[in-house]
């Protein structure tokens, strides 16, 4: 079960990617869904928390051209 921080956390990578890769909320929701990335941003939470906003969003490119 997700904590409250944990989906904070989500909302965070959303706005993060979003502002970084100018896309719109509903383009970013699908590109997530479309490539499993929110249970992969629940299950590295401990370490994509202690990282920037740039190098969440370089990773989370990187998962999606896997």
């Amino acid at each position: 079960m997700k904590t409250n921080i944990e989906n904070d956390f989500l909302v965070y990578v959303i706005e993060e990617y979003k502002f970084l890769e100018h896309k719109t909320s509903r383009e970013v929701i699908k590109l997530f869904s479309k490539h499993n990335v929110f249970n992969y941003v629940l299950q590295h939470y401990n370490a994509l928390h202690t990282m920037g906003g740039r190098a969440i969003v370089d990773d989370v490119n990187l998962l999606m051209k896997k």
